[in-house]
């Protein structure tokens, strides 16, 4: 008796068929739901002078902060989407992580054609506007943190005690960014209910920005206040800042001012980033002027600062850089403001300089 041939064919083209279902629903939940390790490894020598004395050493995130976090986005259809971002500074120097383990970011969000809803640990729109006129990533000796000292600032030291003010990031907030389809132009909003600042992070928080970023322009403005307890004041900030890409260089102005009680603080920024195939110049100047009373009720008028630096990147390949920075940082009057890593105990009104050089890798 002879077997009729569809006998076998059948079989086999089910098999064929039940595997490129299975292929096809494979590569649709990775489509789906994926999630991202990234970081940045960053290590270079430093030394920094002062009136006090040399200091040298070698220091972890010099040109872009070092470090490891992992993100996720899931594709829930009809245009929604759930994502997390979970992200910790690394100390590539010993291996270390702060106590704080997710201490840059630690947020879960939901966004469609409405925008998107974030909470957790974030950056306030007040940081990610004046970060539009950052030109060395808020890291090394040219950061743009030596402006917002909590202990050389009299503004931030009188309103947070030495602490970590809430420029930067607030815990367990909820935030609001208008979604990608208004023509350029952006709104962010946040709010935090979290606390009296003695946690970093833990603050009564409030912070609006709005902005327009299309083509070679970038511009926003922002305002931020945050409840200070238990004295019942709040400290405020507001302030514009803008990028333009030109043919050549990119560069960036901005203006910022910080108020508690009977002090202000006014931070002047220009900056310049200038690409030339795998090598990058940078350039900034930041001008800190101080004006009004100290806790004691002396006059802080005079005491003012300016921060000049100027940066070499070269560009190994799309994710490797070697990288050298100056800074010089001159302090007036009765002002303490020091680049990172200098020899403390240098008298108010003196000055500082830098050196480093380093290498980046991100992943």
């Amino acid at each position: 008796m002879k077997h009729s041939p569809s006998r076998g064919i059948v079989p086999r083209t089910l098999k064929i068929s039940v595997a490129a279902c299975l292929a096809v629903l494979a590569c649709t939940s990775h489509a789906q739901s994926r999630v991202t390790l990234f970081g940045a490894v960053d290590l270079g020598v430093r030394t920094v002078h002062n009136d006090a004395g040399t200091n040298t050493g070698m220091y972890s995130g010099n040109n872009y902060t070092s470090r490891l976090g992992l993100r996720g986005e899931e594709d829930l259809g009809g245009g929604m989407k759930a994502s997390f971002w979970l992200e910790g500074t690394l100390n590539a120097d010993t291996g270390a992580m702060p106590t704080q383990f997710f201490d840059r970011r630690s947020t879960l969000s939901l966004s469609g054609r409405m925008g998107e809803v974030r909470l957790g640990r974030d950056y306030t729109p007040v940081f990610r506007g004046y970060a539009t006129a950052e030109v060395f990533d808020f890291a090394g000796a040219a950061s743009m943190t030596t402006l917002y000292s909590g202990t050389a600032s009299t503004v931030l030291s009188r309103a947070f005690k030495g602490k970590t003010s809430s420029n930067g990031r607030t815990n367990g907030s909820v935030g609001y960014f208008t979604p990608d389809s208004f023509g350029g132009f952006y709104l962010n909003a946040m709010v935090s209910q979290s606390g009296d600042g003695n946690v970093s992070g833990d603050f009564d928080y409030r912070g609006l920005r709005v902005g327009y970023n299309k083509g070679p322009l970038h511009v926003n403005a922002f305002v931020g206040t945050t409840d200070i307890k238990p004295v019942g004041d709040n400290y405020r900030i507001h302030g514009a800042a803008v990028a333009y890409k030109a043919s050549l260089a990119k560069v960036t102005a901005a203006l910022v001012d910080m108020r508690y009680q009977d002090a202000r603080q006014t931070n002047y920024t220009l900056g310049m980033i200038w690409p030339v195939g795998a090598h990058e110049v940078k350039a900034t100047w930041h001008h800190i002027d101080q004006a009004g009373k100290a806790a004691n009720a002396a006059s802080i008028d005079a005491n003012d600062a300016d921060l000049l630096a100027i940066g070499y990147v070269h560009n190994l390949s799309k994710r490797t850089a070697l990288y050298g920075t100056l800074a010089y940082l001159n302090n007036k009057g009765k002002a303490g403001f020091s680049i990172s890593g200098a020899t403390p105990g240098a008298p108010a009104g003196g000055s500082s300089r830098a050196a480093e050089f380093g290498i980046r890798h991100l992943f």
